[in-house]
């Protein structure tokens, strides 16, 4: 499964593609803690995790899709 990190710097907003949910959730909230603002992870089937409070719940979902 495909994840895309996105976030908001004063630079504007940026994404990030991933093939892992949990790597993705790593560098989600690696940019949440630099202080981006509007961090998320959007899976490939529309999936929504919002940084810092869902990246649990991604890494859960990630165990299942990702095994697939």
């Amino acid at each position: 499964m495909r994840y895309t990190v996105h976030w908001t710097s004063p630079s504007g907003p940026s994404k990030e593609p991933h093939d892992l949910g949990a790597r993705a959730a790593e560098r989600a909230m690696t940019f949440a803690s630099m202080g981006a603002s509007e961090v998320y992870v959007e899976t490939s089937d529309g999936r929504v995790f919002r940084a810092p409070a869902q990246m649990a719940a991604l890494v859960q979902y990630a165990q299942t899709a990702d095994a697939e």
